[in-house]
């Protein structure tokens, strides 16, 4: 699949997930997209932890369940570094998205289904605990995760605004 028929066809899967294993290779392919994305001054503050079975995301599905995450055989955690500061700038914020969205995309080029799933994480507990099952350092913030599958189900991308509502040429609404 190219890229933008990869695009076109990435969506937000929310339902549940085959039980069906991904490969290792799969999943280390879905990192290395994420870690070429683009860093702010190369500051590279992004760690991922793939977790490659059921018994391990269950493990942050129990501090946070979604249907998603109940059914998925795998994820990637996505971690900043929030002390990565290049000058006075700190790009965490930036790296995770352009990372995340890299694996987004790289999950529905080799067929399978994700989700951006960062919200159960703004909980300051649920971020706490999630982050010592992880096994993560001091210093370090759980981003967003990742549930990786095939879908139970065909999935559906929701409806996005019209090319031309949502682009100008030159002006703001021109």
């Amino acid at each position: 699949m190219d890229l933008f028929e990869s695009i076109e066809k990435r969506y937000s899967h929310k339902e549940r997930f085959l039980p069906d294993n991904v490969p290792l290779k799969d999943l280390e392919q879905i990192a290395k997209a994420g870690l070429a994305a683009p860093t702010g001054n190369n500051s590279q503050c992004v760690r991922l932890i793939i977790l490659q079975d059921k018994k391990s995301v269950q493990l942050l599905c129990d501090i946070a369940p979604t249907e998603g995450m109940s059914t998925a055989p795998c994820a990637i955690a996505v971690l900043t570094d929030i002390n990565a500061q290049v000058a006075k700038w700190n790009f965490e914020i930036e790296d995770y998205s352009a990372a995340a969205t890299q694996m987004l995309l790289a999950a529905t080029a080799l067929g399978y289904a994700s989700l951006w799933l960062d919200s159960p994480y703004f909980d300051e507990d649920k971020q706490k605990e999630a982050l010592r099952v992880l096994g993560a350092p001091e210093g370090y913030h759980l981003r967003v995760v990742l549930p990786i599958g095939k879908p139970e189900g065909t999935g559906s991308r929701r409806p996005k605004m019209a090319f031309n509502e949502r682009v100008s040429y030159g002006k703001f609404g021109k």
